[in-house]
């Protein structure tokens, strides 16, 4: 399970660390917990990057990104709280989220396609324009 103080990291003092954005987090990390809980009792590991320590992908911005973060958009959901990249370099997390759609629904989980996340699986508690659980970014 991802900590708040594993999401945010690095960025744990920064400014564009505030109230909303920790209830955001903490709303993220919970949903997290339940689903990855889900997975686990049907096996599915989740390994700890070696790099962070723990879940979070990445070397910093898997977790939560700073406003001034030159990757993603302005405003994007891990600029506001609401999504993490999980560690997943054997693709196996993401293999279990295609399988098993329903799960996304039933812990108000999206994730982007794992088309687009090599060796991550992003996970956001923001919806998509689309709507859909799993999503093209």
């Amino acid at each position: 399970m991802i900590t708040l103080e594993q999401y945010f990291g690095p960025w744990w003092s920064h400014p564009d660390h505030n109230p909303w954005r920790s209830e955001n987090a903490h709303k993220l990390l919970d949903a997290c917990a339940s689903l990855e809980k889900e997975m686990v009792a049907d096996a599915v590991c989740f390994p700890e990057n070696p790099i962070t320590g723990n879940g979070v992908s990445g070397e910093h911005n898997g977790g939560f990104r700073t406003q001034s973060c030159p990757i993603g958009a302005s405003h994007s959901a891990h600029k506001e709280g609401m999504a993490v990249d999980r560690y997943d370099p054997s693709g196996s997390i993401d293999a279990w989220l295609i399988a098993h759609p329903d799960a996304l629904d039933r812990h108000g989980i999206y994730i982007e396609h794992p088309s687009a996340t090599f060796k991550w699986s992003h996970w956001s508690i923001r919806a998509p324009g689309s709507g859909n659980h799993i999503f093209y970014p």
